[in-house]
């Protein structure tokens, strides 16, 4: 059964802990940390001549709009 949790009202009665609604309104983000020159062309593969591999960092970031909608503080 899926719960639509739109207020604090809600998440109390829908038996989710406060953990488990951070958890939820935690999302992984990934940032290329590679540097590019201006104009590169990002259509480029692997194997192309110019071509600069990304360099990829993955961040979780806690969404507090949707904390707040809740009640929860951190």
């Amino acid at each position: 059964m899926t719960q639509i949790i739109n207020s604090k009202d809600d998440m109390a009665q829908s038996g989710f802990t406060r953990e488990q609604i951070i958890a939820m309104a935690t999302t992984t983000i990934r940032y290329d940390d590679a540097v590019y020159p201006k104009g590169y062309d990002q259509n480029l593969k692997e194997g192309d001549e110019g071509y600069i591999a990304p360099i990829y960092r993955y961040e979780d970031e806690i969404q507090y709009n949707i904390l707040e909608r809740f009640g929860i503080e951190l």
